[in-house]
């Protein structure tokens, strides 16, 4: 119970420790290069933690990068749908991204538990090695058929002690420039 409670707390660590980073970069790239980046590497992790017996040590490094980057992505993934629409279009997106959040967050835990079930606690790695090769394969894609976005305006800092009110007086006068 212990062991279990460790490697879940490592993935939410690995997302801490890497969002900032992660949303750097995203900020200074193309967001399709970084997806790609980060699920290939992803997807090398997972694999190898599926094939290769690794000691419960290893396996937490292991978690530290899979929640580092399985947060991390998400955002990304919305950041980059949102590069393409209007704002009255983004309302639309936001709800289909949600879900297809929600019919991962249903059927995941159901496909990763029937790998598990059928091959070992390798089929849990394995199987989300296998979403990310899928990812990175896509993001490949898509880049083999669209230009990337060209950024519209400069990005703008918002301090974290900023009321609602100047919030939404900073977005709306970045939507006019």
């Amino acid at each position: 119970m212990r062991d279990i409670s460790i490697f879940v707390g490592a993935l939410y660590v690995g997302g801490l420790i890497l969002q900032y980073p992660i949303g750097w970069l995203s900020d200074r790239m193309d967001r399709r290069t970084l997806i790609m980046g980060l699920s290939a590497v992803a997807a090398a992790v997972m694999l190898v933690a599926g094939l290769v017996p690794l000691p419960f040590a290893a396996l937490i490094v292991v978690a530290l990068l899979l929640g580092g980057i399985t947060n991390p992505v998400y955002a990304l993934l919305i950041a980059y749908t949102n590069d393409f629409l209007t704002r009255e279009q983004m309302a639309a997106a936001s709800a289909g991204l949600i879900f297809l959040n929600g019919f991962g967050a249903i059927f995941g835990p159901t496909a990763t538990g029937w790998m598990m079930e059928t091959i070992g606690p390798r089929g849990f790695f394995l199987f989300i090695g296998i979403l990310y090769v899928a990812l990175a394969g896509y993001a490949l894609y898509r880049m083999s058929r669209r230009a990337a976005p060209q950024v519209t305006g400069a990005f703008r800092t918002v301090t974290p002690n900023a009321s609602p009110l100047a919030v939404g007086t900073v977005l709306d006068e970045a939507a006019k420039t």
